[in-house]
């Protein structure tokens, strides 16, 4: 942490010139940055959204009201900083992390929603000081990093718990939990924990939205309305609203209204997005075997096809067999990709794995290859699941509309 400290010191600290609200978690964390950010537009708040990694554009992970950095900006902001990076051989996340701090600082943000990129404890993130800390669920990811049990785990994440703020916690695992619990008592934060202070009525889950009533910490919200969809999304949308109702009754307004609009606009590309209709094409950056599971039975249940053709690409370090595994009982083909980045997985040894699993597997050593053999073969009824990394569904949205997923 010394480094990027230092860095910001020298800029007069400009992480400390407006609220924040820090976001870990082994998923979901960026649905639900994304959602309270979408709140927070929607109540008039002019809002800065840090998050990663990017899809198409560098610029993606830092958003003033919903909108990326401009590249001229980021260009000026680079040339800017990059005496101090240089001094302090930042990474490039640090260098991205300290940009972005600058960023909203100039914008003069009222609030900032950050995400923090890996853990907790030694992101470069955690150089903020949050009104509230939130994590969102705990789960196996990133052992090398993190360590191999959800204690350990959740240990890393909780080192974003700082005195005076609120932590919002949403983990049904009782060991990450209790971690929470020490931590929060141990630096005297108040700990909302979700699991026991949300209640779900009434979900509808379709292609184009999920609904639900959510009563969510002392709050009731009837016919709720989120734009992203999946049963999954409808958690990271509790723990976003309860966000948003700490922030209204203690730091700012943020009234019921405001919650409905941020939540039915909110964009955030490549979770469970449907990208086409003829044929169908579904993009989701499920990159674990957790997100796996959920993509599974966010499949099962919400669509509707009569085969389905898998484009998947995974980064060398991913748990790829069980991920192929876990979804394998769903697929008809897969096709295996590999993004252009040193750091995917051969298509060749993707497929080799596949094909323990997946009768029918093809193999395209780019991704460009292999959508385009998905779209010829793929009958009317037919649904195309394009998942894996995010460099694989970046290289998606290039493909289909020139990386402009707002437009597809």
């Amino acid at each position: 942490m010394d480094k990027i400290l230092s860095l910001l010191n020298e800029l007069d600290n400009p992480h400390e010139k407006y609220k924040v609200v820090h976001v870990a978690g082994t998923n979901g964390k960026g649905s639900t940055s994304s959602m309270l950010a979408s709140i927070l537009n929607a109540a008039g708040y002019n809002s800065g959204l840090f998050t990663s990694p990017h899809l198409v554009y560098v610029g993606e992970r830092i958003k003033y009201n919903n909108i990326p950095i401009n590249r001229e900006e980021l260009v000026d902001y680079i040339s800017r900083l990059q005496p101090l990076i240089k001094k302090y051989n930042c990474t490039f996340f640090e260098a991205l992390t300290a940009i972005a701090m600058v960023y909203f600082a100039d914008k003069k943000v009222d609030i900032a929603v950050i995400e923090v990129g890996l853990g907790g404890r030694l992101d470069a993130t955690n150089v903020v000081r949050p009104v509230i800390s939130i994590i969102t669920n705990i789960d196996i990811d990133h052992v090398k990093q993190l360590g191999r049990t959800r204690r350990s785990i959740a240990s890393e994440k909780a080192g974003i718990i700082k005195p005076d703020s609120i932590c919002i916690s949403n983990t049904k695992h009782k060991s990450a939990g209790d971690v929470f619990d020490q931590i929060c008592k141990k630096v005297n934060v108040d700990h909302i924990q979700l699991s026991q202070l949300m209640k779900i009525d009434n979900v509808r889950l379709d292609e184009n939205f999920t609904t639900l009533d959510l009563s969510v910490n002392g709050a009731f919200f009837p016919r709720l309305k989120i734009a992203l969809i999946g049963e999954h999304q409808i958690e990271n949308a509790a723990t976003a609203v309860a966000a948003a109702t700490v922030l209204n009754s203690k730091f700012m307004p943020v009234n019921t209204q405001d919650i409905y609009n941020g939540l039915q606009n909110v964009i955030w590309p490549g979770r469970l997005q449907l990208l086409r209709s003829q044929p169908k094409i579904v993009a989701d950056v499920a990159h674990n075997l957790n997100g796996f599971t959920v993509l599974k039975k966010a499949v099962r249940n919400i669509f509707k096809y009569d085969r389905l053709i898998m484009v998947a690409g995974f980064a060398k370090d991913k748990d790829y067999h069980a991920m192929i595994r876990k979804i394998s009982s769903l697929v008809d083909i897969l096709v295996a990709v590999r993004a252009d980045n040193s750091r995917s997985l051969s298509a060749t040894v993707l497929a080799k794995a596949a094909r323990q699993y997946i009768p029918e597997v093809k193999q395209f050593p780019r991704v460009v290859n292999g959508l385009d053999f998905a779209i010829n073969h793929a009958q009317k009824n037919d649904l195309i699941l394009c998942t894996g990394s995010h460099f694989v569904i970046g290289e998606i949205f290039q493909i289909l509309n020139g990386g402009d997923y707002q437009k597809i």
